[in-house]
Parts: C-alpha cells; sequence; structure tokens
C-alpha cells in the first residue's frame, strides 16, 4: 500500500509536468501545499526525534520540560518555510525535465521500499519498536538520496546547453534566459530563479578554463551552483516520497 501511494505521488506530480499553463498553473497551489506538506512531516519527525533523544538524556523523567522543550510553534514555522522552499524549487525544476530524469525519479519508489525492508530486517534487534520505524525512514532519506543526487549531476552535465565560452555573465543571461513556462506569478518566479541558476552553472562552467586568476573563482561558483542545487533537489523529492510513509504512521497510529 505505501509503495502504491507513493508511486501514485510520482506519476500525480509527473502528470502535472504534462498539463498545458494555465491548467499546470491553477493545479500547483494544492500540489504546493500536499509536496510541503509531506517535506514538513518527515523534517518535524527527525527535528522532534532528535529532540526527545537529547531531553531524555539531560533532564529527569519528572521534570517539566520535557514539554517546554520539545519543539512547539517555532520549529513547526523554520521547518515549514524550509519544507515550502523546496518544496517550490523541485516542481520549477520538474517543469523542465525530460524522460531520462523522470526514469531516475520514479526509481525511487522501489528503492525507498528495498532501502526500508532491508534496515528494517537490520534494525529489528537492535531498536525498540517504538522508534525503529522512525530512524528507518530517517536512514533511508540520506541512502536513497546519495545515488539519486549522483544520477542528478551526472544528467545535468550531459544535457545540452548553449554555447557560452568567453561570453560575459550579464551577455549570456539577456541573450540565453528562457522564459517561464507558467502563467502563475508565484511559480514563474520561482522558475525564473532555477533557470538562471542552472544557466548560471552552465556559464561557469564553460567559463571556469580561463585565466589563472579567473578560473579557481568560477570552478567554485560552478561546482557549488551544481552541488549546491542538486542536493536541494534530490532532498526535497526523498523527503517527499518519504513523508508519506509518516503520514500513514500517524493515521494507523491514531
Amino acid at each position: 500500500m505505501l509503495t502504491g501511494l507513493r508511486g501514485l505521488l510520482a506519476l500525480t506530480v509527473l502528470a502535472w509536468t504534462l498539463l498545458p499553463d494555465p491548467l499546470s498553473g491553477w493545479l500547483f497551489l494544492p500540489l504546493w501545499v500536499l509536496s510541503s506538506w509531506l517535506i514538513l512531516s518527515g523534517s518535524l519527525e527527525v527535528a522532534r526525534l532528535r529532540r526527545r533523544v537529547w531531553l531524555d538524556q539531560y533532564l529527569l523523567a519528572e521534570s517539566g520540560w520535557h514539554h517546554l522543550l520539545r519543539g512547539g510553534l517555532l520549529m513547526t514555522a523554520w521547518h515549514l518555510l524550509i519544507a515550502s522552499m523546496l518544496g517550490l524549487f523541485m516542481l520549477a525544476r520538474l517543469l523542465h525535465t525530460n524522460g531520462w530524469l523522470w526514469l531516475i525519479l520514479l526509481a525511487q519508489v522501489p528503492v525507498l521500499w528495498l532501502l526500508g525492508s532491508w534496515l528494517d530486517l537490520r534494525l529489528r534487534a537492535h531498536l525498540k519498536a517504538s522508534v525503529r520505524a522512525a530512524l528507518v525512514r530517517r536512514l533511508s532519506v540520506p541512502l536513497a538520496m546519495l545515488p539519486l543526487l549522483a544520477l542528478y549531476l551526472l544528467f545535468s552535465l550531459g544535457m545540452p546547453q548553449p554555447y557560452m565560452t568567453g561570453v560575459g555573465w550579464g551577455e549570456a543571461v539577456a541573450e540565453h534566459l528562457p522564459p517561464a513556462q507558467s502563467s502563475l506569478a508565484l511559480l514563474a518566479v520561482f522558475e525564473r530563479a532555477y533557470l538562471l541558476l542552472d544557466l548560471s552553472l552552465q556559464w561557469a562552467l564553460q567559463n571556469m578554463l580561463g585565466g589563472v586568476d579567473e578560473s579557481g573563482a568560477l570552478a567554485l561558483l560552478a561546482w557549488s551552483l551544481l552541488l549546491l542545487g542538486g542536493v536541494a533537489f534530490a532532498w526535497a523529492w526523498v523527503r517527499m516520497l518519504v513523508g508519506v510513509s509518516v503520514v500513514v504512521s500517524r493515521r494507523s497510529h491514531s
């Protein structure tokens, strides 16, 4: 059931990217809310588990500070901000994907199932049942994200790009930055931000072999942008899929 829900979510997002504008713009807000909520659910579970371990280590069991310091509105607001930004960036990036990247992303559904089953089997003899599922989800995120990140970076470097060697950054942006596909203002802003980031990355990669004084800074900029964008995208996608498990687990317990 859990794998089916994850697959349905991934296919729903895929279908959204294929819809024409303005239909895709109308459906963006509910999809953004859904993806942000799932990312938030997983992030809050990890944060509260980490906070609980810290409190149990330092506070007496009868201390009233357990309730005071367990994490409330401030923690939720902070993780909601991060989840919203990650959801926006992920959806903007997904508007500019092709079949190969989608195959990589859809492959995360069985990968997470295999990782979860393997981790649960390995940890069953060592962890309490009350925290085992949460720790399995926590460990599944980086383990699934790392191969996805590697494939994403290889995919990004292999995509055809406009020739910008020897061209200034401003001139490259003015000439090669494509328009946003969405007519919805909020999505269009983040879509343009992603396109600007991607163009800046490719410009830096193409020009980092110039003079000795410039190549070091451009190389650092290029690889930093590539890694930062890849980590944000891969983390958001995996965290969203894992968030399905968090929500299902909460519903079953309640």
